[in-house]
Formats: C-alpha cells, sequence, structure tokens
C-alpha cells in the first residue's frame, strides 16, 4: 500500500482542543477528526487498527462459545419501558430520543440489553438450546454532558456487547467465568497492562460486576487495590481507621461563629474532625419520586452516593439544594445535625459513627453546635449502613494497605441474572414442566476505547506513537529518501511485494517532501518499523529503525528484509502465546 492511497495528513502542530496526550497523537496523526463534539471520524489507518481489533475481540468471544448476531441500533421505547429503564435514562439523559413519522418514541442504543431479551424470548424454546450466549459488535449513543478525552468519552462509539443465556445459577457462573476468560485472552493479545476490579452494576443492573481497566495516569476511574484486592472508587471498601477521640461530658452548646465547615469548626473547637459530625442531605431520585435523606457521617469521611443509592434501589444519589436541606432540616446548609433537627426527616448513620460516644455536632441554628454531644443520649442513632467512600492508605479486605491508581474502563462483565428475562417473561419450561427465567449476563468491550487506550500505553510525549505490531495498520514504513527516484522506489516496491507475500504489512512513502518531515510523520503515525532507502541504497544497504525498541542498523537489503520478516512473525507468535496462554477448559 502506497501513502498516497491510505491520505496520510499529519499535523505539523499538536492539537489545541486535545484533552488527552493519546488523543492528541491520534488527531495529529490524521488518524481521527473530530467532527463535532464526541463524534469523530476514523480515516483509513485508524479503520485498520479498528478493524484488527474487532477481529481480534470477535475471534476470542468466538473461541469461548460466542455467537455473532446484528442488533438494532434504533430502539423503541416500549421495550425499554418494559425493563423500567427507559426512565433511568430520561434522567439522566443519556438516551437520544426521536419520534418516528406516526409518532411512536425510539432511541439510539447505549446498550442492548433488552432487545436481545426479547430477541431469546422469541428464539429460546427449550432447555436444549442453552447455554447461548450471543455478540455483536456495533455502533452506540450516549448524549454525554461533556464529551471529553477523545475516544474515551464520546457521544457514538463502537462497542461489543454480549450476552448470555443460562436456566441456573451454575450456568451463568460458568457463562460468565468464559467471557471473563475471553476478556484476558482479549486484552493480553494486544499486550495491556491492565486490572480486573470490582465495580458498580449502575444502570445496567445485576448482581455480580467487574471492570477490566487499562492503567493509565490519564484515566477517569480512580481505583483501590492490594495484591489480592481491586476495585473501582463507587465500589471499593476498607476498615474505618481509627480517630482522635473527643472529651466525654455534658452536651452544651456554644456558638461558633464562621464555622460552616467540618475544617471550621474542629478548629474552633480544637478536637479532630473525626471527632466533628457531619450531617448532610441527598436526593434519592426514583423513576416516580424523589426522596429526601439525612446522612450522618465521621466528620473526617466522604459519602460514597453509588453505596448510597444502590442501598435505598435508587436510580442516583445527588446531594440536595440549600431549600431543600432547610425544609427537611429546619437549618441553613453548615450547621446541620441531628440535635435541633425537624422532626419526620428520613436518616441513616454510616458505619464510621460505630462506638463514638463524644461528638461536636451542628445543631440546627447558624453559628452554634453542640459539643460532646453523645449518639443514643442527645440524639437517636438511626440505621448504620456502609455509605463512605475508601481511601488509599486504608485497609482492605485482604488486611493490606489499599494503593490507588487511574484506570481507564476497556471492558465491563455483568451478572444479571433475572432482571430482564422476568421483566419480558423471557425463559422456558425445564424438566420438571416449571417455566424458568432465564439467568443472563452482560458483557461488553468499549472497541473505541480499546483503541485510544492502546495509543495512551504506547506513545511519548515527545515523537508519537509506539503501535505494538498485532494492532498496527501497518507493520513497516518504508520510505525512499526522493520518491521520484526509480531505484528507491523501485526497491521499496520490490521489498514491500516480497514481505506481504509473508504475512508482513507495509506502507510505502510515495509522498513529495524532505526526508526529515517523513521521518518525523514516521515517528508520529507510530508504526513499529521503518526502512530508509537512502545513499546506502548504491551499496546495496537500507536503515532499518525499531520505533518499539529505539534500535537503529544499517543493513544489507537482504538481510534487512529476513530481520523485518522474523520479527514481526516472533511479535505476532508472542502475542498469540500471550493469548492462548488463558485457558478454555470448555472447548479445548
Amino acid at each position: 500500500m502506497k501513502a498516497s492511497q491510505v491520505g496520510i495528513h499529519v499535523l505539523r502542530e499538536m492539537p489545541s482542543d486535545a484533552d488527552d496526550l493519546a488523543q492528541a497523537w491520534l488527531v495529529r496523526g490524521g488518524y481521527i477528526h473530530r467532527h463535532a463534539a464526541g463524534i469523530y471520524s476514523f480515516a483509513s489507518l485508524m479503520y485498520r487498527v479498528e478493524d484488527k481489533v474487532s477481529r481480534m475481540i470477535a475471534d476470542q468471544i468466538t473461541r469461548f462459545g460466542g455467537m455473532q448476531v446484528r442488533l438494532p441500533v434504533l430502539q423503541s421505547a416500549e421495550v425499554w419501558q418494559r425493563s423500567g429503564r427507559w426512565a433511568v435514562y430520561e434522567h439522566e439523559k443519556l438516551m437520544f430520543q426521536l419520534h418516528d413519522r406516526k409518532g411512536r418514541m425510539f432511541g439510539l442504543s447505549p446498550t442492548a440489553e433488552e432487545v436481545v431479551t426479547d430477541l431469546g424470548k422469541h428464539f429460546i424454546r427449550s432447555p436444549s438450546q442453552l447455554p447461548l450466549i450471543l455478540f455483536q459488535q456495533n455502533h452506540k449513543f450516549r448524549d454525554e454532558l461533556r464529551p471529553r478525552s477523545g475516544l474515551l468519552r464520546s457521544r457514538e462509539f463502537i462497542m461489543m456487547d454480549a450476552y448470555s443465556f443460562d436456566i441456573d445459577e451454575a450456568g451463568l457462573d460458568v457463562s460468565y467465568q468464559k467471557m471473563s476468560s475471553a476478556y484476558h485472552a482479549i486484552f493480553k493479545k494486544m499486550g495491556f497492562d491492565y486490572i480486573v476490579v470490582q465495580a458498580d452494576s449502575g444502570a445496567i443492573g445485576g448482581s455480580a460486576s467487574e471492570e477490566f481497566m487499562a492503567t493509565s495516569e490519564a484515566g477517569e476511574d480512580t481505583l483501590l487495590y492490594t495484591d489480592n484486592y481491586a476495585a473501582n472508587l463507587e465500589r471499593a471498601i476498607s476498615d474505618v481507621p481509627p480517630g482522635v477521640p473527643a472529651p466525654d461530658g455534658d452536651m452544651e452548646i456554644i456558638d461558633t461563629p464562621d464555622s460552616e465547615t467540618i475544617a471550621k469548626v474542629a478548629d474552633f473547637v480544637d478536637v479532630s474532625p473525626s471527632a466533628v459530625l457531619k450531617t448532610l442531605v441527598f436526593d434519592l431520585v426514583y423513576q416516580d419520586r424523589t426522596e429526601p435523606i439525612v446522612v450522618l457521617i465521621r466528620g473526617d469521611c466522604d459519602v460514597n452516593a453509588v453505596k448510597l443509592d444502590n442501598h435505598f434501589g435508587a436510580i442516583a444519589a445527588q446531594p440536595s439544594d440549600a431549600d431543600t436541606v432547610m425544609n427537611v432540616t429546619g437549618s441553613a446548609p453548615g450547621y446541620v445535625g441531628p440535635i435541633g433537627m425537624k422532626p419526620g426527616a428520613k436518616i441513616i448513620a454510616d458505619k464510621s459513627l460505630d462506638g463514638i460516644t463524644s461528638l461536636v455536632s451542628g445543631c440546627c441554628e447558624a453559628g452554634r453546635h453542640a459539643v460532646r454531644a453523645r449518639p443514643g443520649r442527645d440524639f437517636d442513632m438511626p440505621e448504620m449502613i456502609d455509605v463512605r467512600m475508601a481511601r488509599a492508605g486504608e485497609i482492605a479486605p485482604d488486611g493490606n494497605s489499599l494503593m490507588q491508581c487511574k484506570g481507564i474502563e476497556i471492558g465491563h462483565v455483568f451478572k444479571l441474572g433475572t432482571k430482564y428475562s422476568e421483566a419480558f417473561s423471557a425463559g422456558v419450561i425445564d424438566s420438571n414442566q416449571d417455566f424458568k427465567n432465564f439467568l443472563m449476563g452482560c458483557y461488553g468491550i468499549g472497541t473505541t476505547r480499546v483503541l485510544q487506550s492502546i495509543v495512551d500505553q504506547n506513545c511519548d510525549a515527545e515523537t508519537g506513537i509506539k503501535w505494538p505490531v498485532s494492532v498496527a495498520p501497518f507493520h513497516v514504513h518504508l520510505i525512499p529518501v526522493k520518491a521520484d527516484n526509480p531505484e528507491m522506489m523501485g526497491a521499496a516496491e520490490t521489498m514491500a511485494k516480497s514481505l506481504e507475500s509473508q504475512g508482513v504489512e507495509c506502507l510505502i512513502d510515495d509522498r513529495k517532501g524532505s526526508v526529515g518531515s517523513k521521518l518525523k510523520d514516521s515517528d508520529i503515525i507510530g508504526l513499529p518499523l521503518r526502512v530508509v532507502f537512502g545513499r546506502d541504497l548504491k551499496d546495496g544497504k537500507v536503515e532499518v529503525y525499531n520505533r518499539l525498541t529505539d534500535d537503529k542498523d544499517t543493513k544489507p537489503l537482504a538481510d534487512a528484509e529476513t530481520w523485518l520478516a522474523d520479527y514481526v512473525k516472533a511479535e505476532l507468535a508472542a502475542a498469540d502465546e500471550r493469548c492462548n496462554s488463558v485457558p478454555n477448559p470448555w472447548y479445548e
């Protein structure tokens, strides 16, 4: 393939509107072009990478038992209303919605649980058809409030989504493990540095959920982990660190002017923030209503809103506005506490308060706080649940100290159970003539997120991308110093023909221009290997450069060709070996 056919377009400067290094290199290298906020066109180089990544995903999902299908992107509101998720996505304003000419409501698919459940209901008639795993690779849409970071949070994206159907929990466990193993095979083949973390199921729902996270400082997710435990910040749990106790005694209400924050109160009263009671009001959002709830927690801790809404089965939990705080508690924010609170409020307490006998608390009077307030004596202690945000340095469930890193979500697996099959009355009659709802699993890989995440882990700030051989758009970049020199161009074409016959993909740079600009473009584009046909060609030699190792050497033409072919074959074999190291006991 020649560069003139590919349409290479490398920018001279980094794009000013990129907020992620990998995104910047993809734009500068001419891989992607921003059409609108969160919507990108893929140039031919990027399409080749996408095609390789998609085939890798499809190969492994198929290897572990999946069957590929195609599901509609335009989906009727009716199926989403049956599961109850239409209201969820309307509340979050995440779904692009539209009416047809007859006034019927549709949405552009952000995911496909409802549609595939409806398909399974009509196609699966007997337990003998189970287990069944269906998957597709298709476009998805999310109306992101603030699209950012290029392909990492876009409004149109490509995703592999798979769905398993089983008749019992044991079967679901096997299907779930199959897909988890397929993910490991896929990401190992691509050469990712990644970890698997416990995760929140979010709007999709389900009983178990894990995320495959590419480690990256550019990641949007905070991960807490040890050698034996890992979870994202929304799901992580840890032991409550010991606080500094305050003096016991009779409760007294004192003036605390200009002390509307935990830090100011602690400083004014001369106690640790851990001895101050933090009282917050949240809105629990449901499909048909919003309910306020008061949360009590230790002053040095933060509320995890995801844990809070999960506990109550709400769509979301969000901090209440000042008017709601006043209506619920009788106090303006900053001085709220269980002492003096207007009666009737629904209250819960975090487990961080367990065993504390003396607290500084708001008393619902501006400029005043209660000191030496004792739970159970001076105010009622409500139900205690875990809604605290875990932090790095705290002790994980395995007894080790939590470490923290950033990550990019590239895959997610869920155990859905019967959430959707019950909504659709989808299932089969078992051998006892009893109707059994399908036990379902859901499995997603963000293909476009994978593309940018590969670049994130394989680029540098100074020169450009360094594509791994397994996913590179081409393996070798052949650069004649002078594109109009018949000898140089002829040698490049001859080498390309020979290498391609051995499975090595070549790009011949036949563009006009200086060799310096071509070499700089080559670094930015990031093909793993480069051959320069220059003045040494008269002696039958070429310069060979390995972009991945930064090694450069001058070799005779025949030796260069042999070395290039051997290197590419070895890298592809190594990728296959990493992939095949993941056992597949169900089919092998």
